[in-house]
């Protein structure tokens, strides 16, 4: 039996506690996404929205382009609009490699 091979995206757990974040995390979130008009604050690519599901993508190729929210300082429990931004899943990793995160050089290389 094939196994499925997985991107390095869906291997790479960051920890995540979500006691630290708000009961309205996901409303400050979607402000954030709003305000950058879906792209990357890192790089600039463009993501897709809530919904959104191009054709012709694996779930791991589009999965890599939905949007997500970053603390600017990596403290999860400061949810001021300030200190987030929106960041692809590949400048998300880069953004926790080092210190913040087990992820290292090799491994964002492979994504």
């Amino acid at each position: 039996m094939p196994t499925a091979q997985l991107s390095p995206i869906a291997i790479i757990k960051m920890p995540v506690d979500p006691s630290l974040y708000p009961d309205n995390w996901h409303s400050l979130a979607l402000k954030v996404k709003e305000a950058a008009e879906w792209q990357c604050q890192c790089c600039g690519k463009k993501c897709y929205q809530p919904g959104e599901k191009p054709e012709g993508l694996t779930r791991s190729e589009w999965t890599a382009d939905i949007l997500q929210v970053h603390h600017r300082n990596h403290d999860q429990s400061d949810n001021r609009l300030s200190n987030l931004m929106s960041v692809c899943a590949a400048c998300h990793l880069g953004l926790h490699r080092s210190r913040y995160s087990p992820v290292s050089e090799g491994q964002l290389s492979l994504w």
